[in-house]
């Protein structure tokens, strides 16, 4: 990180992969972060003068914190216990809030800058048919200390709502936006699952799914594909009406046991929704036409722990 250049006080606040991203930024990004930062910041000094000094505190008010300083307000400060536990969690409740807000500003200052390099990619980086290398990732090295999604391979262990997964292999999907997405496969047992995210995104959002019989969806899905080139805009599957949002195109690599492989497939992915927008369904299509679903949810990378480099890894 030899070319980030805000103070070390604000950096501190930021996860390690968004500190090293926002390093990669231009200066004028990361001033504008530093501006941010500066004007939207909060201080622990001025917060324990408000918390003592003020006839009416409203310090949990200073940190965003309105409905729990409602509840202090009603309660007396707790009768008074709650006033003197604040003396004690006050740094805290600085520091949480300041990380909020170097996370949410991160994350605005790197999307300024950062489209419009992604938008000026060449629109015909696709329009090959099989031979292509997938994108180079800039994977973090193997660090046994702190262990996170990025590191994954095969053969790593990770415990995920309640059960100890292995993964059994990787694909990489390149689409023609300009992002990569990492897909795992993995077993917990005689189960199996799937899980990808999008490569470099500092907050992980990671559809964990489980392969589905298209014919369970609909019998006749694979000759409508055919005929019309995408899936119905309404599929019912297991309860659920699920409605077409959008569809990905791009090129998937198995980069299992390698990443200079040359051979690619398209791929076509059309995402569905819910009417409660919280269960995922998807249909994907990998040139020659293979025709496959996948049901599942969202989640993100703070479900997934105890990553563990396995006996094959």
């Amino acid at each position: 990180m030899s070319n980030l250049i805000i103070p070390q006080d604000y950096a501190r606040y930021l996860p390690y992969d968004m500190a090293k991203d926002l390093a990669q930024l231009p200066e004028q990004a990361q001033y504008e972060f530093m501006e941010e930062m500066n004007s939207s910041n909060r201080s622990t000094l001025l917060m324990y003068i408000i918390h003592i000094f003020s006839p009416i505190p409203f310090s949990l008010g200073y940190v965003g914190k309105w409905l729990q300083q409602f509840l202090f307000w009603i309660t007396f400060g707790g009768l008074g216990i709650w006033w003197l536990i604040m003396l004690i969690t006050i740094p805290e409740e600085v520091r949480e809030f300041n990380r909020g807000v170097a996370r949410e500003t991160f994350r605005m200052i790197a999307h300024k800058y950062k489209y419009a390099q992604r938008s000026a990619r060449n629109n015909n980086a696709y329009s090959r048919d099989l031979i292509r290398q997938p994108e180079a990732l800039d994977l973090p090295s193997f660090d046994p200390t702190f262990i996170t999604l990025d590191h994954l391979k095969k053969g790593f262990l990770f415990d995920y709502n309640g059960q100890t997964w292995q993964v059994l292999a990787e694909d990489q999907f390149d689409n023609n936006k300009g992002e990569s997405y990492r897909i795992f496969k993995a077993h917990a047992g005689i189960e199996e699952a799937y899980f990808e995210f999008k490569h470099g995104s500092s907050f992980k959002k990671i559809f964990f799914s489980k392969k589905v019989n298209i014919f369970q969806i609909d019998p006749e899905l694979e000759e409508k594909v055919r005929a019309h080139q995408v899936p119905p805009n309404i599929l019912y599957f297991k309860g659920h009406r699920f409605y077409r949002e959008e569809s990905d195109k791009g090129y998937i690599f198995d980069v299992t046991d390698q990443r200079d492989v040359t051979e690619g497939f398209r791929r076509q992915n059309w995402l569905y929704l819910n009417e409660e927008r919280d269960v995922v369904l998807t249909i994907e299509e990998i040139s020659p036409r293979t025709l496959s679903a996948f049901y599942g949810k969202y989640t993100d990378e703070h479900h997934f722990v105890d990553i563990l480099p396995g006996a094959e890894a």
